[in-house]
């Protein structure tokens, strides 16, 4: 894939008709700007099997499953391999930001049905900070993977679950 092996400057118009044999005039004719064809190949890249969410319980086990699949994504996907790109292009274009911005809405839309499900088990505690925990369940796989540099494994994913499960299920005493 053009995006993987080069980067999303190389996605043209040109590019992706010596890549397929699609010629230059059904692209244009389909994708005029050139920030179209960009998206559409982002959205196809980042678009995967849609699994409805594990809310099954418990807690734990569903967050495990979620994340994990979020990990497997960014560590064994091509959407692992362009998320930079496609973070960086969404900070500078509009249509990426929304390309982004929908992507991100379907994956705490998943993660929000998680802890529903565990509130209606009575799993959650009064007050837990379901929204702080749905974007930690999120975004700091991402920061970790694709800031920090450093790897999401096992190890990692078991931490990080019983750290979101001990602030949804655990009294404050603060």
């Amino acid at each position: 894939m053009l995006l993987q092996e080069k980067s999303v400057l190389a996605v043209t118009h040109g590019a992706i008709n010596r890549e397929t044999g699609i010629s230059r005039s059904t692209l244009y004719r389909h994708w005029p700007k050139l920030e179209d064809l960009r998206n559409a190949a982002f959205a196809r890249a980042a678009t995967g099997p849609k699994n409805q969410p594990r809310t099954n319980g418990p807690l734990k086990i569903d967050l495990i499953w979620i994340i994990g699949n979020l990990m497997t994504a960014l560590n064994d996907t091509p959407w692992g391999k362009i998320a930079p790109q496609v973070i960086a292009m969404a900070a500078i274009d509009e249509q990426t930001r929304i390309l982004m911005s929908k992507w991100i809405e379907d994956r705490s839309g998943d993660v929000e049905a998680v802890f529903e499900a565990a509130r209606e088990r009575g799993e959650l505690r009064e007050g837990a900070p379901v929204e702080q925990l749905v974007e930690m369940a999120i975004a700091i796989p991402y920061f970790r993977k694709l800031v920090a540099g450093l790897p999401l494994d096992h190890e990692w994913l078991d931490n990080h679950v019983d750290l979101i499960c001990s602030l949804a299920t655990e009294v404050s005493t603060a």
